[in-house]
């Protein structure tokens, strides 16, 4: 307790008595033009009180405060948000976590290859069943399953193809999210079995004019119908999308291209366990595996039993960490939040994961009063709120972290190298020395990034956040402050 009260005094105290900066007697003149700096690009800005929250300190085994400024006013921090995520994947599942994605057979398979019984898919939150890691190529995983299958000696299945998405609840997406933000690829369903990142790929490609274009599926479709209204136009503009009609039963594509044209885009799926189950049965079909029975949901726990496992796919999780931070992949950080709320309570749900970060404040002596919301995992939610000297404090923690510390280091963007910071940031002196996660969330005006800047030594340099709201908040500002902590 006495460990945990002096960490609290030492990095709080600063931050509730409103200092500009908190270095001590005799700090070097670098250090205290350094808040000079910051506060004189805060003022350039026009930001007003209760619309920034940043917080700069050193980093290593003895930080010091460099500068804070509303350090511990909670705001919404977009997608800057999926730190708190990390650090509580990172906490609750442990670098070395495997996801593993499975098929068993339930029932008495004969000698000439009948099981008489079900196949049952059993889904672990994987995030990374897609073409990322398998050369673009979306249904690499259910071939890889459907060729264990058929490996195992199954030719015919005549029950069906059952669903079990683990300890994940139904709720695939957030009651937070806006209307907009559901029909877009970054506000995709969240589901334990998870495929392609639960979007349909669709591209198109036009003949001549009065004529259908092309219509190309790459990942396999769940049960549901798909038609193409597409017009090709002469002259028209490339417009083209797709929604769900008939309660979610078909997906029309629908718009126009020229002659010639090509237009290619994600569509949400209204159920992310039927879409990897319609992929699986496409792929037993290439495999010459039959199944009779019906694609459906497990209807209860006894429904999840498995039986003999005859197929495995495995992923692990700095994998999955490098792609929700490096590309700012929201199914995955609401995957890895649901997940780590298994770990505490048992089940994968919004608020079992709001839980899971709670708890890693507290494992990590994190005092925030209260005020960290994590509605979503992905910052997604406008009700999200967190502050600067909580996002540093968890910063700082993980990176004296041996074994989880480099994970989440390697998982951020590097400033003018990767990811959301690739095209910031770019000037010498300044690229490559900043790991950060990004955040931008239009409709609230959010603007934040957070993370590391590279000192002359390993382990040494800068951990920051600063997280803006409102008139006034952009990248430009942000990017600004950085150059500064850079100096």
């Amino acid at each position: 307790m006495r460990l945990r009260l002096s960490w609290l005094v030492f990095l709080l105290l600063p931050l509730l008595t409103g200092a500009e900066s908190a270095e001590g007697r005799g700090a070097a003149t670098k250090r205290q033009t350094l808040a000079k700096r910051l506060s004189t690009r805060i003022k350039k800005a026009r930001l007003k009180p209760g619309q920034y929250s940043i917080v700069v300190m050193t980093r290593g085994a003895h930080p010091m405060v460099n500068y804070t400024a509303g350090g511990t006013t909670a705001l919404v921090p977009a997608s800057a948000a999926k730190v708190l995520t990390a650090a509580s994947a990172l906490d609750h599942l442990g670098t070395g976590y495997v996801f593993r994605t499975m098929l068993s057979a339930r029932g008495k398979l004969s000698a000439d290859g009948v099981l008489d019984g079900d196949l049952v898919l059993h889904g672990s939150g994987d995030p990374n069943i897609s073409g990322r890691f398998h050369d673009g190529d979306p249904m690499a995983v259910p071939a890889k399953l459907a060729r264990q299958v058929f490996a195992a000696g199954i030719r015919r299945v005549t029950g069906a193809v059952v669903l079990d998405e683990g300890p994940f609840d139904r709720a695939y997406v957030h009651p937070e999210w806006s209307a907009a933000d559901k029909r877009r690829w970054y506000g995709a369903p969240v589901g334990g079995l998870a495929f392609n990142d639960g979007c349909v790929d669709v591209a198109l490609k036009a003949g001549r004019a009065g004529t259908r274009p092309a219509l190309s599926l790459p990942a396999g479709v769940g049960p549901w119908r798909v038609k193409n209204s597409v017009k090709t136009v002469g002259a028209a503009r490339t417009a083209a999308g797709g929604r769900w009609i008939d309660d979610g039963r078909t997906l029309e594509v629908h718009g126009r291209l020229p002659p010639g044209g090509r237009a290619s885009f994600h569509v949400p799926v209204p159920d992310p366990a039927l879409f990897f189950g319609g992929a699986l049965l496409q792929a037993l079909k290439t495999q010459n595996v039959r199944v009779g029975g019906s694609l459906r949901h497990a209807r209860d726990r006894a429904d999840k039993k498995p039986g003999r496992v005859v197929a495995l796919h495995e992923s692990d999780l700095p994998s999955a960490l490098a792609v929700m931070n490096t590309r700012s992949q929201n199914v995955y950080a609401s995957l890895l939040f649901k997940l780590a709320g298994a770990h505490v309570t048992g089940e994968a749900t919004w608020a079992s994961g709001q839980e899971a970060v709670r708890a890693m404040l507290e494992r990590r002596h994190i005092n925030d009063g209260g005020s960290t919301q994590m509605r979503d995992g992905s910052g997604l939610s406008p009700h999200n709120k967190v502050s600067a000297g909580v996002l540093a404090q968890v910063l700082h923690a993980l990176g004296q972290d041996v074994l989880r510390g480099p994970v989440l280091y390697d998982s951020l963007p590097v400033s003018g190298v990767s990811g959301t910071l690739r095209k910031r940031l770019r000037e010498k002196g300044v690229k490559g020395r900043v790991h950060a996660k990004t955040g931008t969330l239009n409709d609230t005006r959010a603007r934040a990034l957070a993370g590391y800047v590279d000192g002359p030594r390993p382990g040494t340099g800068k951990v920051f956040a600063i997280l803006l709201n409102g008139p006034g908040a952009s990248h430009a500002v942000i990017d600004d402050l950085v150059r500064e902590i850079c100096r």
